[in-house]
């Protein structure tokens, strides 16, 4: 048989436009990353107060979900007095239900992640056994894919950011768990810094 060279250059020129593609979209996810990461910067040195931090907590839960193309998501802060974990920023269809909402510490994937101060990618939620449903029964949702991240700073485990049902066939990569889990740090190294900033009661 023997192969028709035109079609050997198209396809070959197909690959690789594809592959361009791909890497053009990963560099733009890696600018728009180091230029959230800048924006935390520049924004955090400016809060000394609770009042301020909430701001500074959407803007980054909602870069976020931007850099995930997630649809949904959460972002809870943990409450030690109670071992609680508190939906203090919600966005997608639960976004009026959700917020002030409380769960155990210790339930779900978000649980897991606080407990193991580690992120967690999980595509199929209903093939994982760390995976609560309580929250998808009680709000008639339907969880389909998580990426979470914990927010981690000077070794305290302030609470969890989660991006949810990334649409696509396979949903949620290594390298958006990767971007997550990095932006997910800075951020808790900086509500560390938040902390030890405020006056001793």
């Amino acid at each position: 048989m023997v192969m028709n060279p035109v079609a050997v250059v198209q396809r070959e020129n197909a690959r690789l436009q594809a592959e361009n593609d791909l890497l053009h979209k990963e560099l733009k996810s890696l600018r728009d990353f180091v230029d959230i990461l800048n924006e935390l910067a520049d924004r955090s040195r400016t809060v000394v107060s609770d009042e301020a931090l909430l701001p500074l907590l959407e803007s980054t839960f909602t870069k976020a979900l931007g850099l995930l193309n997630a649809p949904d998501g959460s972002l809870m802060l943990l409450d030690e007095d109670t071992n609680e974990l508190v939906f203090v920023l919600v966005r997608g269809s639960l976004a009026g239900s959700l917020k002030d909402y409380r769960v155990p510490a210790d339930e779900g994937i978000a649980g897991w992640v606080i407990k193991q101060r580690t992120t967690a990618l999980v595509r199929d939620v209903r093939r994982d056994g760390r995976f609560s449903d309580s929250v998808d029964s009680t709000f008639k949702f339907r969880t389909q894919s998580i990426a979470a991240a914990p927010l981690v700073g000077d070794g305290k485990v302030y609470g969890v950011i989660e991006a949810l049902n990334q649409p696509g066939d396979e949903p949620f990569s290594d390298s958006d768990l990767a971007l997550l889990g990095l932006l997910c740090r800075f951020a808790g190294e900086i509500l560390a810094d938040i902390e030890r900033k405020q006056p001793a009661e």
